[in-house]
């Protein structure tokens, strides 16, 4: 690009100089054309002013002439008669063009008006020659104008080479704030290179530092929505790995353990069999749970409609009553409609209803409710249970983890995890009030979305 702009400088400062020369040369000929006049008006002056008498001889007429007409710096005049230099102006010419028998021989032929260019010792000049007859004398004159270009065209030189330097260091300037420019505009562009060289599984936690509101800017901050999504995606990767190397070892070291150990006996085989099927339904349990676990990050995850909240208590609560003999009422039922994943909901407060009946005995009351308050949908599950540890109340929200008041329960301790992974796909929270022997209420806090 800066050769291009280099080029086309180039070209405007030659055409420039160029226009000047010829706007020099120009003005060298309207002086030679000026003087031409003057030589007119002279002769023609001279000769109103001798009426009735005979006409003065050429070399009267030229040297009058001369003498009257002084000419500028750098011109000269002088006059040829019969193919002879006659008379030439006082000031001393910067080159002595009298005495060029070319010049001379060029002023003695003509018989118009003629001009002509020649290089002198000064540098070229463009002269004018002026023929003159007089009636009565028979010599053949004229009158020499000569305009030394060599000045004009050094002032007009002078000017292009300052067009010269001054386009050029505006070009060097320009090329210069360019090129910081242009480093500070791609500085981004290869920090997301580099960073994309520098990432590996074991590293996606770099980011690039996103200033400014241009197309880079938003450009980093695409890169590092991507590299977000690739760590949550080898984040979620190696959870699930992790998990299920965890929870299905266990299990699969019982089945192992009980089929080598297994004798001829029908009897012992039936209790084997069982031991294994149902050690087999709790591995197909924690494997369904871990693929919601790892599927909680995915854009598909959620599938979005309008779930009308009313419907959803009352239906979450129908479905809850066949997990165990419980008192089952409803708090308080929302009359509003939200976008959001309807199964999913249903699937977080099934799950919440489950560990209430854990937290219960036969006959207790468990509460299903939902609630708008201030831009925010609520959805609760409330027991009457035996209440949770204060030092349990964070642990139990982790994969894997259980509460530590009853011992008696089952299940890998997924089910809270896979709550808060439902809320959170929904831009929620889930917020724990418990106490101990009263009960716990587990609430979804959710923003309304609606149409």
């Amino acid at each position: 690009m800066l050769l291009l702009v280099a080029l086309a400088l180039t070209a405007s400062v030659l055409v420039a100089g160029q226009v000047l020369l010829a706007r020099a040369d120009g003005h060298l000929a309207e002086e030679l054309a000026h003087e031409g006049q003057k030589f007119r008006a002279f002769t023609a002056r001279t000769a109103a002013a001798r009426a009735g008498a005979a006409p003065p001889a050429v070399d009267v007429l030229l040297t009058g002439f001369l003498q009257e007409n002084l000419p500028d710096e750098p011109e000269t005049f002088f006059s040829v008669i019969d193919g002879r230099a006659d008379h030439r102006s006082p000031q001393p010419p910067p080159a002595r063009l009298d005495l060029d028998p070319a010049v001379i021989a060029l002023a003695a032929e003509a018989t118009t008006p003629l001009s002509h260019t020649v290089m002198t010792a000064a540098g070229p000049a463009i002269l004018a020659v002026y023929p003159l007859q007089v009636a009565g004398d028979a010599r053949h004159a004229s009158l020499v104008v000569v305009e030394f270009a060599a000045e004009a065209r050094a002032q007009a030189w002078s000017v292009v080479r300052v067009l010269a330097v001054v386009s050029f260091c505006a070009l060097a300037a320009a090329g210069l704030v360019s090129w910081l420019i242009a480093g500070q505009v791609l500085a981004p562009i290869r920090l997301v290179r580099q960073t994309a060289e520098r990432i590996g599984e074991s590293d996606l936690g770099r980011r690039i530092e996103v200033t400014g509101n241009d197309d880079v800017a938003r450009l980093a901050g695409t890169f590092n929505g991507m590299l977000d999504r690739i760590e949550s995606a080898f984040a979620d990767q190696r959870n699930f790995l992790d998990d299920a190397g965890h929870e299905l070892r266990t299990p699969l070291t019982v089945i192992r353990g009980h089929l080598e150990l297994m004798g001829d006996d029908p009897q012992e085989r039936a209790q084997t069999r069982a031991l294994v099927l149902d050690e087999l339904d709790r591995m197909n349990r924690i494997v369904d749970d871990l693929i919601v676990l790892a599927k909680a990050g995915r854009p598909d995850f959620l599938r979005i409609g309008d779930v009308d909240l009313a419907d959803l208590t009352i239906e979450v609560t129908a479905k809850a009553r066949a997990l165990g003999n419980r008192r089952w009422s409803i708090d308080q039922v929302a009359d509003r409609t939200m976008l959001a994943d309807g199964q999913r909901l249903t699937q977080a407060l099934m799950q919440l209803a489950a560990n209430a009946v854990d937290a219960t005995t036969d006959g207790a009351e468990i509460a299903i409710g939902s609630a708008v308050h201030d831009g925010r949908v609520l959805l609760w599950v409330r027991d009457t249970g035996t209440g949770i540890q204060p030092e349990d109340r964070q642990r139990i929200f982790q994969r894997f983890e259980r509460g530590r008041a009853r011992t008696d329960r089952q299940g890998a301790g997924i089910g809270l995890s896979i709550v808060t992974s439902i809320a959170a796909a929904h831009g929620g929270r889930v917020q724990l009030d418990s106490t101990l022997d009263v009960g716990t209420t587990v609430t979804l806090d959710l923003p309304e979305v609606g149409r």
